[in-house]
């Protein structure tokens, strides 16, 4: 299995695909055994780079404090052990704060930047209501498939569960073998509330794409309007009626979104280049 060493730790990491590289920033705990319809999706477009982040999946999990820059960090070191000196970046959820962290700490390694139901902080953005966050913490106490679909109902509709509850609980089931021990669960869940990037928001230089669902319950769809008016050049596109699992309940639309951003930010960038010689 390809790990690297970044910053002193082991970082799982694939690569699919040929093309412009696109490396992939997941959400609280996540690893890459969640999303192979994405990996399926991009590795047609790009050089598509996926990691499980530090703490999580196959990657180490090591004690102390975490945080969103210090993820950021690792992000840039995996990019510089793998030899890309850029890339575009896709961050979604808590990967859309390091993926914000990623570009202003950064700037030189981020080609494009799309966020994905994601928000600039806590403390200046709209917070989830009272009742998803007593829903967030009693699925906690849960285990198993219980645990699953408590999860889906944060994400999904439930018209879209209730047609795909197989093919949901076979990815989760296969995710769940490398699920992030609550220890460092709880490290990453300390990082993203202290996460705040409010007041340099205004110093992306990159272009930007903002994609959230409109009835996200988790991250609710005001924070990519604040987003937008810390970022006045960035793009903003909001799925109507999808939640914080647009990218694959709405797959198509979103990919399609992402795929065009992209296409357009190589094609300014050639155009650059051209004019420049």
């Amino acid at each position: 299995m390809p790990h690297a060493t970044v910053n002193g730790i082991r970082l799982y990491y694939e690569e699919h695909g040929e093309g412009e590289p696109l490396l992939w920033i997941g959400g609280l705990g996540a690893n890459v055994l969640e999303i192979p319809y994405l990996v399926e999706s991009y590795r047609r477009h790009h050089r598509f780079i996926v990691y499980d982040g530090r703490g999580c999946g196959r990657s180490d999990k090591p004690e102390g404090e975490y945080s969103i820059p210090m993820l950021a960090d690792d992000a840039a070191a995996l990019l510089d052990a793998l030899g890309y000196d850029a890339a575009f970046v896709y961050g979604s959820s808590m990967g859309g704060m390091v993926a914000q962290e990623l570009a202003l700490r950064h700037p030189q390694r981020v080609r494009a930047l799309a966020l994905g139901c994601t928000t600039g902080g806590a403390v200046r953005g709209v917070p989830p209501s009272p009742e998803t966050v007593q829903k967030m913490i009693r699925n906690q106490a849960l285990t198993g498939d219980a645990a699953l679909e408590a999860g889906w109902e944060l994400g999904y509709s439930r018209a879209y569960i209730d047609a795909n509850r197989q093919a949901l609980l076979a990815r989760a089931r296969a995710a769940a073998v490398h699920a992030a021990p609550r220890e460092s669960y709880m490290r990453q869940v300390l990082a993203a509330a202290r996460h705040d990037t409010w007041d340099r928001l205004p110093e992306l230089a990159c272009p930007v794409l903002i994609l959230h669902g409109s009835d996200d319950v988790m991250i609710p769809a005001g924070n990519a309007h604040l987003l937008k008016e810390r970022i006045p050049h960035a793009e903003l596109a909001i799925l109507q009626g999808m939640g914080h699992g647009y990218n694959l309940e709405a797959q198509a639309q979103a990919d399609a979104i992402l795929l065009d951003f992209f296409r357009r930010a190589r094609a300014r960038a050639g155009d650059a280049a051209s004019a420049v010689r």
